[in-house]
Parts: structure tokens; C-alpha cells; sequence
């Protein structure tokens, strides 16, 4: 027997995918996005991963690219289910598309893990597992919490206000256990980039299109990029974490400022918000991982935002006044 990762935002397919697996004599973890999915991974170590492509969060490509990123789960073979990519990702141990026979997907579930040799675990650190615990032991409770408002969100207001809000606070929760599996990471070392060339404006416009859908339709979105492509060597995934850090927490204060400039030395990004501020005593500890007393937002991502941009060659900082909100930005150096 062996445990099985399955990721499917619709419940109808998750629940088929997952009883035909189990009926091939496997244990299974179900996700219901590619972020859960992610956290999931990390924290049960499946033998194999399968997933569909189109999810919100992350999507399957996305997903096959992290998992690759990942110690202890690199060697994890990937199965990606599609009904709108021709092929596969090269991520991915094998591609199927949707709708498919249900013996074809037996028979390649079959295959792969018949393929796969079983590979210890990786020995972890007394951090490392501790951090792993936190994560496990907090991820029922919330798929717990996340059914029970699942039924409640046809509520008329204020009831709808209320769901809304916890349901925020709960994805603040999940967040925190990501924070700190990735900040144990990176404390480690153990943390690595797969940089691309590519666009970063594409990307950076990607990360403020997730913010639009998760910060909701209240939150004041402006953005100021150049007409033409910014082009830089870096890795997608991990920036994307970056942005999606600043982003996320600008948007908690009220409205979220992104501004995209480039030189041929270095390419700079500015997220503001207009919320009341940071006291200066607290700018200097922003970025440290376990500050002591109060802390803006979510502290431990934005150490994991800082460290990312260090492994890029760049730096985080902030800046901020009382009373007229702080900016956080975000320089990579340009390679000629």
C-alpha cells in the first residue's frame, strides 16, 4: 500500500479519483487546491502525486513545479490531469487528459507507482519536524473548520459577513503553517532557485490578478508598470511568493499601490497601502522570523519574503511614517 496525494478542486471528481485509488488498495490525502496540495505534500510525503491542472490558488503546472523544488519530495512522481493543456508538464511522470476511461487511469496509477522505488524519507532536523508537526497537527482542524463554512455560505447578511470573515482568518491560519515550513527551510539552507528568463511584469500582473480575487472587490487595486516587457533572470514560484507576501498584506490594510520600474542595473518593485503605518522602533525587526512583541501582518512572511529576494541577488525593505501607510520594496539586480 501507499500513500497517495490527489488534488481537484471539483468534490465530485476529487471524491471519484480518490475511491478508484483507494480501491487499488492505497491510502489517500485529499486537496482541494494546489496550495493545499503543496502543504499536504510536505507534510505526508506521498508517494505519488496526482493532480488536475486547472485550480484556484495554484494551479496543477504550478504545483508539478514546486513539488520539484522541494527536498524530500523531488523524486515524488507526478501525474497531471488536463481538459485544456495538449500535453503535459515536463515536471510531470505522465499527463492524461480530461474526460479519460477510468481503466486508463487505473492502469497509469498502476504503472507509475510500479515504477517508483519506495525512498526513505530524508532524516529531518529537530526544527524541521517540529515544524512538520505544527503543520499536521493544525490541518485538521482546519479542513474541519473549512466543511463546517462550506455549508454556510449561502447565509443571507450579516450571517454572509461573518462566514467571510472567519473564512479569511482561516486562510490566515493555513498561510502561517506554509510561513513556517518555508522559514525552517530557508533557515536551513535548504531552499533552492530554478531561474528562467522571463517577463517579470507578466508575472508580477499575475500575483496582483490573485490578489484582486482573494482581497475582494472593496480593496483598491492601482498599478503602474512599463508598456514593455521587464526582463529578468529569476525564479517564477519564489517571487511569486514574494509578491504574493506584500501584496496580501497591503491589501489587509485597505488598498493595495504596486508600482513596476526598471534601469539596466536593476529592476525595482514598490507595494503601498494606506494603512496607519509602521512605528519606526518596528521597521528594523520586520523581517526577522520570531520578533519579539507586536508585530505588522504576518512577520513570518515577510522573513520568507526577504530571504527569497536575498536568494535572488536582491533585498526587501520598508518604509513608513504614522499615519501614512508604508511601502515595501523589493530590488533585483539585472544580469547583462
Amino acid at each position: 500500500m501507499s500513500l497517495v496525494l490527489v488534488a481537484d478542486d471539483e468534490p465530485a471528481v476529487l471524491e471519484v479519483l480518490s475511491q478508484v485509488v483507494e480501491d487499488l488498495g492505497h491510502e489517500v490525502v485529499r486537496a482541494r487546491d494546489g496550495e493545499e496540495a503543496l502543504a499536504l505534500a510536505r507534510v505526508h510525503r506521498p508517494r505519488l502525486v496526482i493532480t488536475d491542472h486547472m485550480m484556484p490558488r495554484m494551479s496543477g503546472m504550478e504545483l508539478c513545479s514546486r513539488l520539484k523544488q522541494e527536498p524530500g519530495l523531488r523524486e515524488v512522481p507526478i501525474i497531471l490531469l488536463s481538459a485544456v493543456l495538449q500535453q503535459g508538464s515536463p515536471d510531470a511522470s505522465a499527463f492524461l487528459n480530461k474526460p479519460f476511461e477510468i481503466t486508463d487511469f487505473e492502469t497509469l496509477v498502476h504503472d507509475v507507482l510500479e515504477k517508483t522505488p519506495a525512498v526513505p524519507p530524508e532524516p529531518a532536523t529537530p526544527v524541521e519536524a517540529l515544524s512538520r508537526w505544527v503543520a499536521q497537527s493544525l490541518q485538521g482542524p482546519l479542513e474541519a473548520a473549512r466543511d463546517q463554512l462550506r455549508t454556510l455560505r449561502d447565509l443571507p447578511p450579516p450571517g454572509r459577513g461573518a462566514v467571510e470573515a472567519l473564512g479569511a482568518q482561516l486562510q490566515s491560519l493555513e498561510r502561517m503553517g506554509r510561513y513556517l515550513q518555508d522559514a525552517v527551510r530557508l533557515s536551513a539552507g535548504s531552499v533552492t532557485l530554478r531561474p528562467v528568463e522571463g517577463d517579470l511584469r507578466r508575472h508580477l500582473e499575475a500575483s496582483i490578478a490573485r490578489c484582486r480575487t482573494t482581497g475582494g472587490p472593496d480593496v483598491p487595486v492601482e498599478v503602474t508598470v512599463p508598456e514593455e516587457a521587464v526582463g529578468l533572470r529569476f525564479d517564477p514560484e519564489r517571487l511569486g511568493q514574494v509578491f504574493d507576501v506584500l501584496l496580501s498584506n497591503a491589501a489587509r490594510q485597505g488598498g493595495v499601490r504596486v508600482e513596476l520600474t526598471a534601469s539596466p542595473e536593476q529592476v525595482l518593485v514598490h507595494v503601498s497601502d494606506p494603512g496607519p503605518g509602521i512605528p519606526e522602533a518596528e521597521l528594523p525587526r520586520l523581517f526577522q522570523p520570531f520578533p519579539e512583541g507586536p508585530v505588522r501582518g504576518e512577520a513570518l512572511g515577510l522573513y520568507v519574503a526577504s530571504e527569497l529576494a536575498k536568494l535572488h541577488g536582491g533585498a526587501l525593505s520598508a518604509e513608513s511614517r504614522p499615519g501614512q501607510g508604508a511601502t515595501f520594496s523589493v530590488s533585483l539586480p539585472r544580469v547583462a
